[in-house]
């Protein structure tokens, strides 16, 4: 099935192209960049908003599975790349039976391509943005949404249990804890916090502090407390995630992203046999369906810290790099 729109397609786009890895400036926006062609079963996306993530600063650092995907599909080629995994937007051309031009859809695609005013996506990975969610909030949600509700039933967390997690005001982190809140109330675990006072405060945004165990300041705290816990979220990674394995008794479980971190990990914790593992996202148009719908049902809170411009692309990436980010910043694609 074919599905096109009306109103006759432009031939060229404007989009923020890559030619080789290093600092923000690499990205330039540009006009005359030419349109996504479709394949079968997949959508002409329209981009309303792009959702930046660290994912998308390492994949222009020139690191890790994303980089490796660029080099090896187009620089090699001679080709430029365009950086982008989570976009919203509405139809506007498509090769599948699910959706049709003027739907309100959303996706995590590990094919980039989202910092642009158009991008082809697999119908699989989309779902459609239900009523009272906004396309800004489709577009922030997808990576970091995605993320959380598989991370947690990744970690797998029992009945009673005490649960430590670090950077719980990030972008995935300011979900998970909401989720984790949820838990208080249905499991009984025991969750505390790793973060600093300032983003401490930003939490009373989300969730009733109340409920929590406990916060753990590490810019004060020299040594965290050894609190025997069952399980470490760890958002963070590297030497943030050696130094919070601390709290956890012998035995204890360790789920860590980004996976990078997963050796360093088992190497600190080998000596109190502590199990390590880490987790990488998985794509998924019914986890899209998912966590939208959950935003739509007001059982989560999704915090937008800034919003930029396609154009500005370069300071958003510098903002995010700080690593202060409450949430997250989109883009803009049509600003």
């Amino acid at each position: 099935m074919s599905n096109v729109s009306n109103q006759p397609l432009p031939s060229t786009q404007h989009a923020v192209l890559i030619r080789e890895f290093g600092e923000p400036d690499v990205m330039n926006f540009q006009d005359n960049v030419s349109m996504p062609e479709l394949t079968d079963e997949q959508v002409l996306v329209k981009v309303a908003y792009a959702g930046i993530n660290p994912v998308d600063y390492k994949t222009r650092q020139g690191k890790g599975w994303g980089a490796d995907n660029i080099r090896k599909n187009k620089f090699d080629q001679g080709q430029p790349a365009i950086l982008g995994f989570d976009v919203s937007g509405e139809v506007v051309s498509s090769n599948s039976a699910q959706f049709v031009v003027g739907d309100k859809v959303a996706a995590l695609t590990f094919d980039g391509g989202c910092y642009a005013e158009y991008v082809a996506v697999d119908a699989k990975l989309l779902a459609k943005v239900p009523e009272g969610v906004t396309l800004k909030e489709a577009g922030a949600l997808p990576c970091i949404g995605q993320t959380a509700l598989q991370f947690i039933e990744f970690a797998d967390i029992k009945k009673g249990e005490h649960v430590v997690m670090n950077a719980p005001a990030g972008g995935v982190g300011h979900l998970l804890i909401q989720l984790l809140m949820e838990k208080i109330a249905q499991d009984g675990i025991k969750v505390t916090v790793i973060c600093s006072p300032e983003k401490y405060a930003k939490l009373d945004k989300l969730i009733d502090k109340n409920k929590l165990t406990g916060w753990i300041d590490y810019t004060k705290d020299e040594k965290f407390p050894d609190l025997q816990a069952d399980v470490l979220l760890d958002l963070v990674g590297d030497n943030a995630g050696v130094r919070a394995l601390s709290v956890l008794k012998s035995g204890g479980r360790v789920n860590v992203l980004p996976t990078i971190w997963v050796d360093k990990l088992k190497e600190a914790g080998n000596e109190r046999s502590l199990s390590v593992a880490g987790y990488a996202a998985q794509r998924s148009g019914q986890d899209m369906a998912r966590v939208l719908q959950q935003i739509a049902d007001g059982k989560l809170i999704l915090h937008i810290q800034h919003t930029y411009p396609l154009s500005e692309v370069v300071e958003a990436h510098r903002e995010l790099q700080k690593g202060d980010t409450f949430g997250k910043i989109v883009l803009n694609a049509s600003a």
